[in-house]
């Protein structure tokens, strides 16, 4: 082997070498998982709720430095609290440079969680390090009385709740329940 072939070698080995430790390994305690500020998801029987904008997680080493390029296929989440699972969509390709990466949800089944029952959990892994950090989620069922179809009971119960702050209703995580609350209802409306 002629010294500039080993020469070359040599110097991939170093930034191969360099690139695995720049890249780092997430830090469970240093790493975070935060949701959109005033949100929730809903569902419906259809399985067919809109999106719930967003989950973020934060990928930091222990020196809070932030990891970027860790792509999205590297994220898995494990949901409690409801008989659902999450799928993902409009998912960013890799984390940024400041070690962001955004996730919508939506659920693949229905879920009633009226109040006062629990929200989702929703914990986040990174590779095989699972985050110290996990958000919660409140749900809202499009089947207000919980008979598996969205009917016509609904539509009375949601129709006493319109122009208050029932949260049962607010459909758009708005605090009010209004105009827009009802569109997204009336989009359900029979499923």
């Amino acid at each position: 082997m002629s010294r500039t072939l080993a020469g070359v070698l040599v110097g991939l080995m170093v930034v191969a070498l360099a690139g695995v430790a720049t890249a780092g390994i997430p830090d469970p305690d240093a790493s975070t998982v935060t949701l959109a500020p005033d949100a929730g998801m809903c569902t419906c029987p259809a399985g067919d709720g809109p999106a719930y904008e967003f989950i973020t997680v934060e990928a930091r080493r222990a020196d809070l430095t932030p990891i970027a390029g860790i792509p999205y296929g590297s994220f898995f989440f494990t949901v409690t609290g409801g008989d659902v699972t999450i799928t993902c969509v409009s998912v960013p390709p890799e984390t940024n440079g400041a070690g962001i990466i955004d996730f919508k949800m939506v659920g693949d089944e229905t879920i009633i969680a009226l109040p006062p029952d629990p929200p989702l959990e929703v914990e986040c892994q990174i590779y095989t390090v699972v985050l110290s950090a996990s958000a919660t989620i409140p749900v809202n069922s499009f089947d207000i009385d919980g008979n598996g179809q969205v009917g016509l009971s609904d539509f009375g119960q949601f129709s006493a709740m319109y122009l208050t702050s029932d949260v049962r209703g607010d459909f758009d995580w708005n605090g009010t329940v209004g105009l827009s609350d009802f569109g997204l209802f009336s989009a359900h409306y029979l499923h």
